[in-house]
């Protein structure tokens, strides 16, 4: 074919294209900015989603509640059991408190009555959790899903009373079955609003010792995190260009995609509230109600999807004891319940654009976004000196340690492991997000390194908090330690 006839047919193809682009663009809909739409629930987003849907389904998101069956529990169930330890202060030290067994399919815990030598059998709704440490709910008469006081630890293969650990109690049989009178464990009435999707209360007491509930799905679903979406199928299943125009305006012009919720497409603080909503537990609990009705998207009728100003609303009281939201004695926070409340505290989150799924992958939600980035390494320095170009072009004479070694990785001394928590029943350590924290042995050297720790001791076992004041004098002659508030001694 000559050059003048390939030319005729590029123009011709050329043509067809263009007007092909602008039927579709003629027969797109447009869609609106404000909507309010309803919950359809993950297996329809997974229709057209499969890849995503595919990862989302193994995510711990995904299998946060379930019935009860061999697949999703984790506890010893085959004749298991639960003593007291030796030291408390029950005349039952020692002695087993509980036991756990399956009968007719049905899986049970029994508590030893308070009064009787006899056990009382509470047949198991739902297991909660399963990667650390899993929770059971039974059902009561009035509608209560009701938390049994004993959980399943992952790493000692043993039940324990995580309460009793968290809060430094006696562990007695009394105090377990005085767990299960607290407002805190009528499970579908508090902790729920995380653990589910599209949860609504109907109707409940003050004593909360009736409940009538419903939810979308168990676990955190699709919708929990980018919004009802009927809208959003309406308009994707309406016809083809929908689909054409919207894949053009949203990846070509960066629009928001159809009738849902995308993070990437929302201001940073919409955007880190989808997250904060269940990661962000430092708040009072009179506002908690706001968390639950809270729904990720643009809404005509006002619904809450900005919760950023809850974000730092509780004040960071030195020494605060509280359980999972516990201040260390220099105001950095220390309880799990604050690890995002440690990422809000740092100047990255005031003076950049990081987000959470910029490290965390959202779909696969205990997998990194791509391989180093969860951990001290060339990738996560990368991510980090995106910003920081100045430290990018001449890393030790930032970190006095040598490229590589421990010491010269971001992590190991703005993200050092000091927020406590109690996941798996053994008291451990994992990082905290304030990122953009400095060293401050200084503040150990006031408060003590059991109430202040600092990144520098953590490496530096054999040098004292003051020594290492002096280093840090050395390399920056002009550091000078922050001014850390007084603790609040009555907190503890």
């Amino acid at each position: 074919m000559s050059r003048r006839r390939w030319s005729q047919l590029a123009a011709v193809l050329f043509g067809v294209l263009l007007l092909g682009a602008g039927w579709t663009w003629w027969q797109a809909e447009q869609f609106e900015d404000r909507f309010d739409a309803d919950y359809v629930g993950s297996a329809v987003c997974g229709d057209c989603h499969t890849i995503v849907h595919g990862q989302w389904l193994g995510s711990p998101h995904a299998n946060m509640v379930r019935r009860p069956d061999t697949g999703s529990v984790v506890g010893d169930f085959n004749a298991g059991e639960f003593r007291l330890p030796a030291d408390s202060p029950d005349p039952l030290a020692g002695e087993v408190v509980a036991r756990t067994f399956v009968e007719d399919e049905r899986y049970y815990m029994a508590l030893r009555h308070p009064d009787e030598e006899s056990f009382v059998a509470f047949p198991i709704e739902y297991v909660v959790g399963y990667q650390y440490r899993q929770e059971y709910v039974f059902r009561e008469p009035d509608g209560v899903l009701r938390r049994l006081p004993l959980q399943w630890s992952t790493a000692k293969q043993a039940y324990f009373p995580y309460w009793n650990l968290q809060e430094g109690s006696d562990q007695t049989l009394d105090d377990l079955w005085a767990q299960m009178t607290t407002l805190h464990s009528a499970w579908n009435l508090y902790c729920a609003r995380c653990h589910t999707t599209n949860m609504d209360i109907l109707e409940r007491d003050p004593g909360h010792t009736r409940a009538r509930v419903e939810w979308q799905e168990k676990g955190i679903g699709c919708e929990a995190c980018h919004g009802p979406g009927s809208l959003h199928v309406e308009y994707m299943k309406s016809n083809a260009a929908n689909r054409l125009a919207m894949f053009v305006r949203n990846h070509l012009h960066g629009h928001p995609v159809a009738y849902v919720a995308n993070a990437d497409k929302l201001p940073k603080e919409q955007a880190l509230s989808v997250c904060a909503r269940c990661h962000g537990a430092d708040i009072f609990t009179h506002n908690q109600d706001f968390y639950r009705l809270y729904e990720p998207g643009y809404s005509r009728s006002g619904r809450i999807n900005d919760l950023s100003e809850f974000f730092r609303q509780a004040p960071l009281t030195p020494g605060r004891m509280d359980p999972t939201v516990e201040v260390w004695h220099n105001g950095r926070p220390r309880g799990i319940g604050m690890l995002f409340r440690s990422f809000v505290e740092s100047e990255c989150y005031d003076k950049g654009e990081p987000r959470c799924y910029d490290c965390h992958d959202p779909h696969q939600n205990k997998a990194p976004t791509r391989p180093g980035i969860l951990e001290p390494s060339a990738v996560s320095n990368a991510y980090c000196s995106s910003c920081h170009t100045d430290i990018r072009n001449n890393p030790e004479a930032h970190t006095h340690h040598a490229v590589g070694s421990p010491g010269s990785f971001c992590y190991d001394c703005h993200m050092p492991k000091h927020i406590t928590k109690l996941n798996t029943g053994i008291w451990e350590r994992t990082r905290t997000h304030e990122m953009s924290s400095l060293p401050n042995p200084h503040d150990s050297v006031r408060f003590g390194l059991d109430n202040a720790p600092n990144a520098c001791s953590d490496c530096h076992t054999d040098s004292s908090p003051a020594d290492l004041v002096e280093v840090m004098r050395e390399w920056w002659p002009a550091y000078q330690p922050p001014e850390s508030p007084e603790p609040d001694i009555a907190l503890y």
